[in-house]
């Protein structure tokens, strides 16, 4: 079966590349002049920001001001009390991501190779995805307590949905030629899947990932700001209401920082493994 389907593959890869345009050099800016032009935007803005806040143009207590920020993150990032809430919020994050990745990707596959469950189950997905989960967070606290739990289930509560819709929908958008003859030479649901739909899948599997690191961290700080015992969303209603407002930002940069750093892991496994497609 498997030397059946190969050549089918290839052949489907083949016209692939013959039908995929060719990249062309980009006649646009040089990368070094977009590199120079973000730094200066960036340094532009903070500049400004610093100068309103000195002048008095805006209120330091409630805007903050660059300087202070900088400071703040220098002092709470390396602290005891962010060391502590980090990890306990990045320990939710990870179980959040992983189990939500998994559960999602799993259901979606399933709905999307069977068009009996997809038809029953797949009506009721909208509408509970609509609830907004934010309004779910006093029940979850209320079944489990301030717990990671409670963090994790309102997290993959919002990942589960976002990765089921994705992994149905990339199923779904697979070559209908090419499943047919993969049918045709007697592939079945598990060689279906290995050979055939996950290759042509893993584009849109990955973006869908992405985005799931987004929304696990959205997820867990919001229930962490709602009720929690710990992590870096408590923080950030605690500096709030003392208007430590540099701080928070501080909190934001780190964030922001985070985020960056896990969507460039991302960006770069998505390269090795699409290496043919990024082929000429």
């Amino acid at each position: 079966m498997s030397a059946a389907i190969d050549p089918i593959a290839t052949e489907v890869r083949a016209a692939e590349a013959v039908t995929r345009p060719r990249r062309r050099r980009r006649s646009g800016p040089s990368r070094w002049l977009i590199y120079a032009g973000r730094i200066g935007l960036i340094v532009a803005v903070l500049g400004l920001w610093e100068i309103a806040s000195r002048q008095g143009w805006i209120d330091p207590a409630l805007f903050g001001r660059p300087s202070g920020i900088a400071s703040a993150f220098g002092e709470y990032v390396p602290s005891d009390r962010g060391i502590e809430s980090l990890k306990a919020t990045g320990f939710a994050i990870l179980l959040t991501f992983v189990i939500g990745s998994v559960l999602g990707t799993v259901a979606g596959l399933i709905l999307g190779l069977s068009r009996t469950l997809n038809e029953i189950v797949g009506p009721f997905m909208a509408p509970i995805n609509s609830i907004p989960r934010i309004a779910l967070a006093p029940l979850f606290i209320a079944w489990f307590g301030l717990t990671t739990t409670a963090k994790v289930v309102l997290g993959v509560s919002i990942v589960f949905f976002i990765l089921a819709e994705n992994a149905r929908s990339s199923v779904r958008s697979v070559d209908a030629d090419l499943m047919t003859m993969a049918r045709v030479v007697g592939l079945r649901r598990a060689s279906l899947l290995w050979k055939v739909v996950l290759p042509s899948a893993v584009p849109t599997l990955f973006a869908g990932l992405r985005l799931t690191f987004t929304y696990s961290l959205l997820g867990v700080i919001a229930s962490e700001m709602i009720a929690a015992t710990s992590g870096i969303g408590q923080d950030i209603v605690l500096f709030s209401s003392s208007y430590q407002i540099n701080t928070v930002f501080a909190i934001l940069v780190e964030l922001m920082i985070i985020a960056v750093a896990v969507n460039l892991v991302f960006a770069r496994a998505e390269r090795h493994l699409l290496v043919w497609q990024l082929q000429d």
